[in-house]
């Protein structure tokens, strides 16, 4: 049942909070429901889906100076 449940929306929070957050998703004991991952350069594309509404139900993000989505640990990243 605990995967019925959703937080929606957040006035975000302190570093240790974040912190405790990021902590959560990377355990996977938190969805973050990520629909679609832009990248960088992708970022005109994504406004312009969600101008039109077509984006896929979830949430949208962008990369941030990482080559690939999924990257969970530096050695995730090290490994690459």
């Amino acid at each position: 049942w605990m995967r019925q449940k959703r937080i929606q929306g957040s006035h975000f929070a302190n570093l240790q909070q974040a912190s405790q957050a990021n902590k959560l998703v990377i355990e996977r004991r938190i969805d973050p429901c990520m629909s679609e991952v832009f990248s960088w350069e992708d970022i005109p594309r994504a406004h312009m889906k969600m101008l039109a509404n077509e984006h896929k139900p979830g949430n949208m993000a962008v990369l941030v100076q990482s080559p690939r989505p999924g990257l969970r640990t530096l050695e995730d990243v090290l490994e690459g």
